[in-house]
């Protein structure tokens, strides 16, 4: 898993394009990680140059950050990530430079607002940041329908990751993480505007996770050393 977490603080950009900070994206990818293990860029690492780098060869991409949806031109959609301050864009990855990559991810989750909408063309559909990750490789997304909130998205994110991990399908981890997230938000948070943004597109099946068996590399050298051993006890006698 690679997970971003970028940094909006201190920008006079993020004024401009009215991107305010977020005080929760990185515990969420912390929580994430905790959960699933992985790599993860936060605060001042979390640039858009690291994601075009490194992003092709995980399975899971987990983005927790602003994004905007475009009604007007789906393909300028875009994710933002920390500001480097090297050019006006340099911190926005496009829908449109998204068709360009090749990712192998199972699945994208975009913790940002709007990533599944944008702009409907007919015959085509909703031109969007969620079908510009599947244009690139991606096998299933979690994407949003509007702008959510930055720490209940956390919440709501580290009970479907520990549902993943229990080896529930993708959909049916989203599902439980929302009914659990209700039964402990019982006052205005338990609102549908919380929760139900998040919605599952693409591959429902469970992620096969693979756990590192470290007994069994250390049985291999024990062994070795007592095949020497009586060798040497063979040949001496």
């Amino acid at each position: 898993l690679l997970a971003f977490a970028p940094s909006f603080e201190n920008s006079n950009r993020n004024r401009k394009y009215q991107l305010g900070t977020l005080g929760n994206n990185q515990l969420e990818v912390e929580q994430v990680i905790n959960e699933f293990g992985g790599d993860a860029y936060k605060g001042e690492q979390a640039v858009k140059a690291a994601f075009v780098k490194n992003a092709e060869p995980y399975k899971l991409l987990h983005l927790a950050m602003h994004a905007k949806a475009n009604d007007k031109n789906g393909e300028l959609s875009y994710l933002a990530f920390t500001d480097t301050r090297d050019s006006v864009h340099q911190d926005f990855l496009s829908a449109n430079e998204l068709y360009g990559m090749k990712l192998n991810a199972e699945m994208v989750v975009l913790s940002a607002c709007e990533t599944g909408v944008g702009e409907l063309k007919r015959g085509e559909g909703i031109i969007s940041l969620s079908r510009a990750f599947s244009y690139a490789g991606a096998k299933s997304i979690i994407t949003s329908l509007w702008s959510i909130s930055d720490q209940k998205t956390a919440d709501l994110m580290k009970l479907f990751y520990s549902n993943l991990v229990e080896g529930h399908t993708k959909d049916k981890a989203l599902q439980q993480a929302k009914i659990k997230f209700i039964e402990a938000n019982r006052n205005t948070t338990a609102h549908p505007f919380y929760w139900a943004g998040f919605i599952p597109i693409g591959n429902m099946e469970a992620i096969s996770i693979q756990q590192q068996n470290y007994w069994y590399w250390t049985l291999i050298p024990l062994f070795i050393i007592l095949m020497i051993f009586f060798l040497y006890l063979k040949l001496r006698n």
